[in-house]
């Protein structure tokens, strides 16, 4: 039980090294490219209205943990 209780430990610390670490994702909705596209006119751009148009977004940790 004492070893299980130590894994668990360790693996939420190395996640809260990795949110410090990484502490953005790449966008869903663009994928990445900080614009998407017209539904009808597939040729026209705009700015993501997720992320703003970086491409990035906070990972849920980050979000969730401050």
């Amino acid at each position: 039980m004492g070893i299980l209780i130590l894994i668990i430990i360790i693996a939420v610390a190395g996640y809260f090294v990795s949110l410090r670490i990484h502490p953005l994702a790449r966008c869903g909705l663009c994928k990445g490219t900080g614009r998407h596209s017209g539904s009808v006119y597939t040729y026209a751009s705009r700015r993501c209205r997720k992320c703003g148009g970086s491409g990035r977004k906070d990972r849920f940790g980050k979000r969730f943990f401050g």
